[in-house]
This record gives C-alpha cells, structure tokens and sequence, in this order.
C-alpha cells in the first residue's frame, strides 16, 4: 500500500477518519492524504456569501492535528461535490484505498445512499468506512462460497496482520427448509467446509490461522452482525465485482443490510 485517501466532513464522524487513516498510514507505510469538498451552494457563486478557504483549512488542519498528533498534515480542499473529489484524487494519485466516515446515526443507511454511494459505483478500490472501531482488531469475512466474496483475500495489507481472520459461511433457514447462501447444491456442512477451506487454500499459505465457521440462521444479514457482536469483530470485509452502476453485492440485500444494521467498521473490496 502506498497511497491512502482519507475524506473529512467537518463532522464528528471525522474522528473516527482520522483514527483508522493514521493507523494505517503507520502500519504499512503509505502516504496520506486528507480531502474536504467545500460545499458550495450555486448562490454562491453570484457572491451572496463568501467561503473563506484558508479558515476551512485551518480548521481541519488543526483538528487533525490535534487527533493524531501529527505535525504535517496533507489537506486538499476544493469546491466540489465530495464524491467527484475523492475520484479525481484517488485517480489522479493511484490510491490504493479511500477511508470514509459515517455521517449516519442510523449507520449505513443514509451514508450509502449519497457520498459513499457514489463513490462505489466507480472507484474500483477498497474502500473502508470507518466506525469507532480499531483497524486492529478481528476480521470477518461473510462468503458465499463465490469468487468475488472471496476477493477479499486480496486486501492484503489488513488481512496480512496478526488480527484473527474468520470467514463464515451461513446457511439461510427458511419455514424449517435450509436455503444455501451461496448457489451450490449444498450437500452438507461437512462439504461447506471443504469447499471454503479450497477456495481459500492460497490465502492460507500465509495466514494458516484463518478460521473458517459456518453456521444456520434465518435471516443471513442478522447472523453476521450478531456473530461479529458476540465475537468481538471490529471490522467486517464485503466483496463486489468492479461493475460501472450499482453493485450488486454492495447494495445488494444481504451485503446491503449487514451494512445498515453492524456496528463494525467496513472493508468494501472490488474484484475485476
């Protein structure tokens, strides 16, 4: 990892940005760059009211500062919509992952729905959505035994640590029926595990700790937030094909509930 772009909001959800993009900036090295589009309401080009950009910055300067103790900080600013900005400077600096706050009491839900939505749709990097978690903490990695679920063993620089890994496969019970997650004849739990384990095998060369847990529930959403609850899971890794439009997986209904309902923070990864 070289590059890390982390968006502020001039929001408490900040803090939470700037605790995960500090930590990961020190922990491989990378270098970090803040952003915060200026928001600039179209009358304001007609100079009703004047945005003083040097007092923005210095604001969020000296709240970064204060945060992490950091004596450079490297802030861009600029009018634009936050998203445009974050994918012209994840861009134009080859970032390797975008941090991103959760401005939503209500977690995900109105969130995902506007910038970090957006910046989904096209960014084809990683992107963390950071909640009042640590970064080093307990991985849990929701599969359905599919190719691009699993693409998330490519995050490399957050799975490649000493945090214990889990990959958890749930089967969905529905009117007493199981329903397999994934669109496999499920033969039994034996064969779920078999199959997780295979699928994960080249991951496992470096990480032969990596847990594997499968398990039955009725809803798939709730089993995966209440089994990172119980369990102490501090974040929690969703795994998309890089389409142009929504996501299937991202915003589809199980990723897309797990989103809204975890307390955890939230590795959202692309795979080509």
């Amino acid at each position: 990892m070289k590059h890390i772009i982390a968006a502020l909001a001039m929001h408490e959800s900040d803090m939470n940005v700037i605790d995960k993009a500090e930590e990961l900036s020190k922990k491989t090295g990378a270098k970090l760059t803040y952003l915060h589009a200026i928001d600039t309401p179209l009358f304001h080009f007609f100079g009703s009211k004047n945005i003083n950009e040097s007092e923005i910055r210095e604001e969020i300067i000296s709240s970064v500062k204060k945060r992490s103790g950091s004596k450079d900080v490297n802030l861009i600013t600029a009018a634009a919509k936050g998203w445009e900005l974050i994918l012209k400077t994840a861009k134009e600096f080859n970032a390797d992952i975008v941090i991103l706050g959760n401005m939503s009491k209500s977690h995900a839900v109105v969130y995902l729905g506007s910038t970090a939505k957006r910046v989904l749709e096209k960014i084809g990097i990683p992107v963390f959505i950071a909640r009042n978690k640590p970064v080093n903490g307990k991985i849990l990695i929701p599969t359905d035994l599919g190719f691009y679920t699993m693409s998330a063993s490519k995050v490399k620089e957050f799975l490649k640590t000493d945090s214990e890994i889990t990959y958890l496969y749930t089967n969905s019970t529905t009117f007493g029926v199981t329903v397999p997650y994934a669109t496999l004849a499920v033969q039994s739990l034996e064969f779920v595990q078999e199959e997780i384990d295979k699928q994960i095998d080249e991951f496992k060369k470096e990480r032969t700790d990596a847990k594997t847990v499968v398990i039955d529930a009725e809803t798939v959403s709730e089993a995966v937030r209440d089994y990172a609850q119980q369990n102490d899971y501090t974040t929690i890794v969703l795994a998309s094909r890089n389409l142009s439009g929504l996501n299937p997986i991202i915003f589809g209904s199980t990723a897309s509930k797990i989103a809204q309902i975890a307390d955890t923070n939230l590795l959202l990864t692309f795979v080509e």
